[in-house]
């Protein structure tokens, strides 16, 4: 009887050590837990408040050449924005529209540990001797520039024109086109690309407008007389739209902070100036000031 007893007790202790995990088994577990959570992290979606840094028109000479590769150590040290945007004019309109060049800036561009985008300027295509030729280099170096890093913003391409993207950032829509200064080489051309950047735009708006607290405009050219049939469709869908919009841009090389538009008055443009240190980029539609903008971000005295 005594051995009977002695053999139930011990299948007893057996069976509740099976029942009860012990602390070590938690902890693996909740180990696990935090393992999943920053393997599913985003770093582009977050707290509605977003920045990035933007730079155009630039490297025109050896000299900004050097410059530009210090600016990208000096983004890199600072760990400044989690993206950033060439704004077009890789070069400038006499140099050679030669393969080696496009190239070139795409291997300093590539030393960024961030993402970077670029939209497309006329001194790299649409100016050059054979647009065509250049423009198949452009897509060769440029084309979905950012896949070149793993953690990069949701992005999506216009099928027509896979060189507008898209993407939302930290609750703000941001979209870049097709929009360069320069020569007008073939009226159709320019017709049927401001129809389909301002139809990207749009289905943009569309989709992700209710969702978002404002929305961006990257693309190379100022607001001039030949790209006026874009401008009075862009300015009046912005309008329509109503929350903060910016349009971003290059090809003037100074500085312009305004509100161009008296029938679009949420609508600011800036021009960033070249040569100069990237642009650090602040959206905040919360805030009583959307844009902001710091045009020293290194601390040049500039």
């Amino acid at each position: 009887m005594r051995r009977f007893l002695t053999v139930l007790l011990l299948l007893g202790l057996a069976s509740a050590l099976v029942a009860c995990p012990t602390d070590d088994d938690d902890d693996d577990s909740t180990a696990g837990e935090a393992d999943d959570d920053d393997a599913t992290a985003d770093p582009f979606a977050g707290d509605g408040i977003a920045t990035f840094s933007a730079i155009g028109d630039t490297p025109y000479s050896a000299d900004e050449e050097t410059s530009l590769q210090l600016y990208i150590e000096q983004h890199n040290e600072a760990d400044l924005a989690p993206w950033m945007i060439h704004l077009g004019d890789i070069k400038p309109g006499f140099a050679s529209c030669a393969l080696g060049v496009y190239a070139q800036v795409a291997g300093f561009l590539l030393q960024m540990e961030r993402p970077v985008y670029i939209v497309p300027g006329d001194n790299e295509w649409n100016d050059c001797a054979d647009p065509d030729e250049a423009w198949g280099f452009w897509e060769d170096q440029f084309g979905a520039f950012e896949e070149h890093w793993d953690h990069r913003p949701d992005t999506v391409r216009q099928d027509v024109r896979p060189e507008n993207f898209a993407f939302v950032d930290d609750g703000v829509l941001f979209v870049g086109i097709n929009l360069v200064g320069g020569a007008l080489h073939d009226a159709d051309e320019w017709a049927t690309r401001f129809e389909q950047d301002i139809a990207w735009w749009q289905e943009q708006i569309d989709t992700h407008g209710d969702d978002v607290g404002a929305a961006v405009m990257l693309a190379h050219a100022m607001p001039a007389p030949n790209h006026l049939d874009f401008f009075d469709a862009f300015r009046a869908s912005a309008a329509a739209y109503g929350k903060p919009v910016l349009y971003l841009h290059g090809d003037g090389h100074v500085w312009v902070h305004d509100n161009p538009w008296a029938d679009a008055p949420n609508v600011t443009r800036v021009m960033v100036e070249a040569p100069a240190p990237p642009l650090l980029v602040t959206v905040d539609p919360a805030a009583a000031e959307v844009f902001t903008f710091e045009r020293d971000p290194f601390g040049e005295g500039r």
